[in-house]
């Protein structure tokens, strides 16, 4: 008898990776972190607050981290 594996663990080494990341850069998202570290309009990056830009940077890091995982086809 097989016994069927979970489909949310990941399987591979990358998988975990790709996870670990991923929940990382959520965590940096969320307002514990958000308030304490980011939660300040100076200085302005680019013409926008802070806040705004760190965000920004976090959000394109997490897609990047879909995107690599979509084409690694993990």
């Amino acid at each position: 008898m097989r016994i069927q594996q979970s489909h949310y663990r990941p399987r591979s080494r990358n998988g975990w990776i790709a996870v670990v990341s991923f929940l990382g850069l959520m965590g940096l998202a969320q307002p514990p972190i958000v308030h304490s570290l980011a939660n300040r309009i100076e200085p302005w990056i680019l013409g926008v607050p802070f806040l705004y830009a760190y965000l920004l940077v976090v959000y394109i890091a997490m897609i990047g981290v879909l995107v690599w995982v979509q084409r690694r086809g993990l």
